[in-house]
This record gives structure tokens, C-alpha cells and sequence, in this order.
């Protein structure tokens, strides 16, 4: 099959790999022409094994019969929609973000087979070109609009562990939670996933923000358990969350897509998160 993977960062370019390594036809599209020159160049560094993938800064290059997976972070689909609503691609589209507040404009456009993941795959970006594989994992897909069928052999490549899932809404919340959970406290306390776990004060903290989501969503005790938060922490103990390593890089952190969208999503008032959220709001000025 052939693939087409816009945005370079650490989710897109560990995805890029994992498809060149099961045998596939893969690109990548960066937004930055020194980025794809210097995959053009050296390739791809995952984990010490170099992954010569071809890399553009265009659309032109992709081919029709293409699966396109969207990587790029939230802050980024702005100006990309625009370039998809306008150029005439109609290949099976994958948007790979992190939060939900994207999704009604991504269901606009004219493409008429959509749909979302979840990635649950630990990476990190070194530099333009050099990832590491922090924690194996799997995408989880589901359909926004169109044909399911279009996107199920993706849950059939070998070495890429996929599945798919008919309820979108519920898969994507899931992954919000999870973050709304995690992100904002690592990000504040500057500790690593695990650190929420064996830091007093960090887990009080984690457990106090469980029971305010309980009382708004008390969908979260069969979608997330807080058993399964506590095993994520403890399996990506050494992993620095998203929202933490967007803030040490100076970037601005996805916190209006997870938390403010949870924020408003809430039947009630949520006082810890809303205050979580004001304090990383801050922080960012």
C-alpha cells in the first residue's frame, strides 16, 4: 500500500517508519524545506536504524491511490484545512491529533472518506530527523464520514498494530480524558508520567481530578478505569508527556483542543481542571 504522512514531528515520523519497515510506500510531507532535506539526505533515525522515506514540502507529490495520515498537532490544522478543502485530493484521509475540537471542520471538507486515531505509541523528536520509540502501543481508528471499509485494511499491516472501533465520539473522548488526566499535571509539576504515582501530593492530585471527571462524564468508569490511568503511568513511567515536552521546547502546548474542549463539553462546573487550565493558560503569556 501507499501512504502519505503530513507532519514531522515525532508521531508522523515514528508512523513513517513503522510503515517502511512492515514494506510499504511511504512519504513524508514536512512543513519546513531544511526538515525535508535532511530526511532526503541521512533519512529517518529511529531508535540507532536509519529509514530512507522520501520527504516534500507539497501535496503535489501524492499519489491518488495514497492513504494520507494527518500527523501534524492542533495548532497546525488551521492552516492546513484550507490547503485540503482547496487542492483536489480525494484519498482516504487519517487525522492522528491529540483533543476534539477539530473535528467538525475536518468533517467539512470535501473528501469524502474520513477518519480520526488515537495513537498510543510513546515518541520523541531529538531533532529534524531523529526520533526515539519510547513505548510500543497501538493506533485505534474509527470513521468520521464515509466508507468504513476504505480504512480496514489498515488494521491488517503486519507489524502495525491497528484496530478499529465504530463509535468515534467515544474512542476520541477516551483519549481527551486520558490526557486531561495526565498532560496538565505533569506539565505543571514538571514531573515525568511516573511521577504522578510516587509523588504525594501529584497523585492526590490526579486522584481529586478523577472524581471532578467522574461526576461530569460517569462514562469514564467503563471508558478509562482510574485502574488503567495508574497502569499507563506505571508502564510510561520514564515518558514525558505531550503538553510537558511542548512546554520545555518553548511550543505552545494543545491545551484548548483537550482541556477547554472537556471544559465545555462538562454539564458542570469543573473547578480543578478549569484551574489547571487558567494556570498553563498563564504560563504560556
Amino acid at each position: 500500500m501507499k501512504f502519505a504522512v503530513i507532519g514531522a514531528g515525532a508521531v508522523g515520523l515514528l508512523t513513517a517508519c513503522l510503515l517502511n519497515e512492515a514494506g510499504h510506500d511511504v512519504q513524508v510531507i514536512a512543513r519546513r524545506q531544511e526538515q525535508a532535506e535532511a530526511i532526503n539526505g541521512q533519512g529517518i533515525l529511529k531508535d540507532k536504524k536509519v529509514f530512507y522515506v522520501p520527504a516534500s514540502v507539497g501535496l503535489e507529490t501524492i499519489p491518488p491511490e495514497a492513504y494520507v495520515i494527518i500527523a501534524v498537532k492542533f495548532d497546525a490544522i488551521e492552516s492546513l484545512l484550507p490547503v485540503l478543502q482547496k487542492h483536489a485530493l480525494d484519498n482516504p484521509l487519517v487525522f492522528l491529533q491529540n483533543g476534539m475540537l477539530h473535528l467538525q471542520a475536518v468533517k467539512k471538507l470535501p473528501q469524502a472518506n474520513i477518519a480520526a486515531g488515537s495513537v498510543e505509541h510513546g515518541a520523541l523528536k531529538i531533532n529534524d530527523r531523529e526520533i526515539r520509540h519510547t513505548g510500543n502501543g497501538m493506533y485505534k481508528l474509527a470513521l468520521l464520514k464515509g466508507d468504513p471499509e476504505m480504512f480496514l485494511p489498515l488494521t491488517n499491516i503486519n507489524g502495525l498494530s491497528a484496530e478499529w472501533h465504530k463509535d468515534a465520539d467515544q474512542l476520541l473522548f477516551r483519549k481527551v480524558l486520558l490526557n486531561c488526566l495526565i498532560n496538565p499535571l505533569t506539565a505543571l509539576t514538571g514531573l515525568k508520567n511516573g511521577g504522578l504515582l510516587t509523588n504525594l501530593h501529584a497523585y492526590e492530585m490526579l486522584t481529586n481530578l478523577y472524581t471532578e471527571l467522574y461526576k461530569a462524564f460517569p462514562e469514564i468508569e467503563t471508558l478509562l478505569p482510574f485502574e488503567q490511568v495508574t497502569a499507563l503511568c506505571a508502564s510510561t513511567a520514564q515518558n514525558t508527556s505531550s503538553m510537558l515536552a511542548d512546554k520545555l521546547a518553548g511550543r505552545k502546548m494543545e491545551l484548548d483542543t483537550i482541556i477547554l474542549y472537556t471544559l465545555k463539553r462538562s454539564p458542570i462546573e469543573l473547578p480543578v481542571l478549569r484551574t489547571l487550565y487558567q494556570l498553563l493558560k498563564s504560563s504560556e503569556v
